[in-house]
């Protein structure tokens, strides 16, 4: 049973992987051997490293990498430090109608993403930051759902820590700095690694807010070459390849932390 149970995770887990391995296999081709039939994943004697180093040289990765880790750095700092700000005070501190509150924040998850795409355009128009980098950050800035699993992380906190942190004469947010902070360093790696992904992965925000092409994104980016190149799907998979080794090296770096935090009680509440 065990066996059989085995071999049902590696099959789905191929089934999964295949397109990455398909598109790895693709950059590494001529343009002549994409569609060859029978296939063949990698003609060992005729690799073509040439679409890597086409791609680097002829295309703005570089400036499209720049724009997405700007943005992301930028967005998921700020994302963190209100996430656990807010899940403190409504997990934590219990404020006046914080339940209220926090409520009418969790309405706001029932909107879809793309009915505020419009106010937000008209509301940067008039700040004149369209067409800026800011007019991708500052919508990721706040994000309920992060200060939601930041609250039910702080709900099962240990209140006598911070009472004893109150003794020695701290404050409010002395005690959230020194103690609560430092606590929740492994939700606060998983709500990263989250946030990562998801704004790394953003295409219509930066399509609407971008004119300037020395702006664009990776995603950006990837839709402006395809269409540039359409027919030569050998460099446009090296392309791909490239956009992706971010988004992979970040994964397995703190891939042990995001494993941690999913399997604790803090982040289950």
């Amino acid at each position: 049973m065990k066996l059989l149970r085995s071999c049902l995770f590696v099959l789905v887990g191929l089934l999964f992987v295949t397109p990455l391995l398909w598109m790895i296999s693709t950059s590494l081709k001529f343009e002549a051997q994409v569609f060859e039939k029978p296939f063949v994943f990698v003609h060992w004697d005729h690799i073509n490293f040439n679409n890597y180093l086409s791609v680097w040289q002829d295309s703005p990765l570089k400036t499209w990498f720049f724009n997405s880790i700007f943005v992301v750095v930028v967005s998921v700092v700020f994302r963190l430090v209100l996430a656990s700000l807010g899940g403190y005070a409504f997990g934590f501190l219990k404020f006046r109608y914080s339940n209220v509150i926090f409520f009418l924040f969790l309405m706001t998850l029932f909107v879809p993403y793309q009915l505020t795409l419009l106010p937000q355009f008209i509301a940067f128009r008039f700040m004149n930051l369209v067409d800026t980098r800011w007019a991708l950050i500052i919508p990721n800035i706040l994000d309920i759902l992060s200060i939601f699993l930041m609250r039910q992380f702080f709900l099962s906190f240990p209140r006598e820590l911070i009472s004893a942190a109150y003794m020695e004469g701290s404050g409010i947010m002395r005690s959230f700095m020194r103690v609560a902070l430092p606590l929740a360093r492994v939700p606060l790696i998983t709500l990263g690694l989250l946030s990562f992904f998801m704004i790394w992965d953003q295409f219509y925000q930066p399509l609407i807010f971008l004119n300037s092409k020395e702006l664009y994104t990776i995603p950006l980016g990837l839709q402006s070459f395809q269409t540039q190149f359409g027919k030569e799907y050998a460099r446009q998979m090296a392309l791909a390849c490239l956009a992706v080794m971010p988004v992979l090296t970040v994964f397995l770096i703190l891939q042990k932390q995001f494993v941690e935090s999913i399997t604790s009680s803090g982040i289950k509440g």
